[in-house]
């Protein structure tokens, strides 16, 4: 699952005083269906909805990818640009998984 679905359905089940449990068990694909004898689906959809809007319009901007000439040039070593751009790959899948955008 990914992050921001994760943080959504917390916040839910915290707001609406349920288990956990019965929020992601409502998961169905991108929608939510009804659970147990409460029909709360039209909500969790809407709320689904509002808050992927609202981190869709959210984008960061990446620092600037150091290549090897560039970290030579600085005195730095070639695996000085193989690591930067590692922990890039991975700050830009983290922010990705928390709903975010990249730009590119």
């Amino acid at each position: 699952m990914d992050e921001s679905r994760k943080q959504f359905e917390e916040y839910v089940a915290k707001k609406l005083r349920l288990p956990f449990e019965m929020i992601t068990e409502a998961r169905n694909g991108d929608r939510y269906f009804a659970f147990s004898s409460m029909d709360i689906r039209h909500s969790l959809n809407e709320w689904w909805t509002l808050w992927q809007a609202s981190r869709a319009d959210i984008e960061i901007t990446a620092p600037k990818f150091i290549d090897s000439r560039e970290a030579l040039a600085k005195g730095f070593t070639v695996d000085y640009s193989n690591g930067f751009g590692d922990a890039m790959d991975a700050y830009e899948e983290n922010i990705r998984a928390a709903g975010v955008k990249v730009k590119e």
